[in-house]
């Protein structure tokens, strides 16, 4: 017969045994619900991929279709008709492009592309709209933007087929190769040497100048999602913070928290900060307005303001556009006196609210740096002599600038004309070596350099 002692002993180790199981049990659960949880959160999160990645295909087949029958058609009604749709389609495109995972300097001429093809199809709508035609400038020009399409849509019709396959844009996404995730890899086919890119808008001098491999002007301790999050709701103001909704990261030469938003009016805004210091790295959205009531002053002022509220001050306008309904504007630091051209800033302005629509600072954060600029050696009347004498020179002004092999120049930038046509001499400071000349040339989509 069992003691008391002994029964409270096996009641004791019975309802241990009993709790030791439920916990178990409860723990099971839990880790099952987090894993279910996870599953649905990762098929979930593909799903928004996937629609995005097919709704970019979709636009970018109707814009490839509409560019075919522009250059078939002889009607400037329906060319007009035609280019706004495409216009349209681009900015779509842009809006699902800068939804996806991937990493954006992997795709640096392709969201170029992208980005500048609505404003010249818009802009050469409203050519025909005023009575112009489009010239053989132009009909040379989309017949190279047509090609560049049918190209696009080849590599994105080929993923299409993977992802019925199985490809998962999400796995991808988290699958480093190098400096890019590997679904970016799979997407730098659209920005190979075997896809020619027209020049359609140029965006002033040294704006596609070399990038340097190592990222010099990041050096700043990672910060959470949330606080870039909140730095971004610092910039922009005008949109509450609860509302940015967290896309995900990306991967390369910059590791960003990507962020969306879409307004009352169905305006997307697409936002990416950099992960060291939680700075604006990209900004883009569509202009939905078609008016403008903003002077390109004005709008240069809206972008010196908007660089300020991003961190960076003591910036100057080295070049500025309007093509269609927006300003372009080229911001770079001015040091000593200098312009500091690696480290130029892009920002797109719509001109009817003063918006800014778009904001890129790569080349800023990839080559900014604590720079010793030494002093000229040549005088700027010096420098002058060794300028071209059947050029007449209109302004002059010290410019740091960048050459091939990661070389930085300080140069003497002489403004100048002659028969009519604007030219930019880049003379050595050092040494008075004739470093490069551009020539300005003047079309009805905006200012190329040559």
């Amino acid at each position: 017969m069992e003691t008391v002692e002994v029964k409270r002993t096996n009641r004791a180790l019975t309802i241990v045994t009993i709790i030791l199981s439920i916990a178990v049990i409860t723990l099971g659960i839990l880790y099952g619900i987090s894993v279910s949880s996870n599953i649905k959160y990762q098929t979930s999160l593909e799903n928004v991929y996937q629609k995005n990645f097919y709704e970019l295909v979709d636009e970018v087949n109707n814009a490839e279709t509409k560019l075919n029958k522009i250059l078939a058609s002889n009607s400037n009604e329906y060319r007009a008709k035609l280019l706004k749709e495409v216009s349209k389609n681009a900015n779509e495109a842009q809006t699902r492009l800068n939804m996806l995972p991937y990493s954006v300097n992997g795709l640096a001429d392709t969201i170029t592309f992208v980005n500048k093809l609505s404003g010249y199809t818009e802009t050469l709508a409203k050519n025909l709209d005023d009575g112009k035609n489009l010239g053989s400038e132009n009909i040379a020009t989309l017949e190279k933007v047509y090609n560049s399409v049918v190209d696009i849509k080849k590599y994105l019709n080929t993923m299409s087929k993977q992802m019925w396959e199985g490809f998962s844009i999400t796995d991808s996404s988290l699958k480093m190769d190098g400096d890019y995730n590997y679904l970016t890899k799979q997407l730098t086919a659209m920005n190979g040497s075997d896809i020619e890119y027209p020049t359609m808008i140029y965006d002033g001098p040294f704006s596609d100048s070399q990038i340097n491999k190592e990222v010099k002007g990041l050096n700043f301790s990672d910060v959470s999602m949330e606080v870039a999050k909140n730095n971004l709701g610092k910039i922009l103001t005008d949109i509450p913070v609860d509302e940015l909704s967290f896309s995900g990261e990306s991967n390369g030469h910059f590791q960003t928290y990507d962020f969306s938003y879409q307004n009352a009016d169905g305006k997307y805004i697409f936002a990416q900060m950099t992960k060291k210091g939680g700075k604006l790295l990209t900004l883009s959205s569509p202009n939905i307005y078609n008016s403008k009531k903003i002077e390109l002053q004005n709008a240069e002022k809206i972008a010196i303001n908007f660089s300020n509220k991003c961190g960076i001050d003591d910036v100057v306008v080295v070049w500025s556009d309007i093509i269609g309904d927006d300003a372009y504007i080229n911001l770079a630091p001015k040091i000593s006196g200098v312009i500091i051209y690696p480290d130029l800033i892009k920002v797109k302005v719509d001109l009817d609210k003063g918006d800014v629509l778009g904001y890129e600072a790569s080349s800023y954060y990839m080559n900014h740096t604590d720079r010793k600029i030494l002093p000229a050696r040549l005088s700027e009347s010096s420098a002058r002599q060794m300028v071209n004498s059947s050029l007449k020179v209109k302004d002059s002004k010290l410019a740091l600038i960048p050459l091939e092999y990661d070389r930085e120049v300080l140069c003497y930038e002489f403004t100048c004309t002659m028969e009519g046509s604007t030219y930019y001499v880049y003379i050595n400071a050092i040494n008075g070596i004739e470093e490069n000349i551009l020539k300005v040339v003047n079309t009805d989509n905006g200012s190329l350099l040559m």
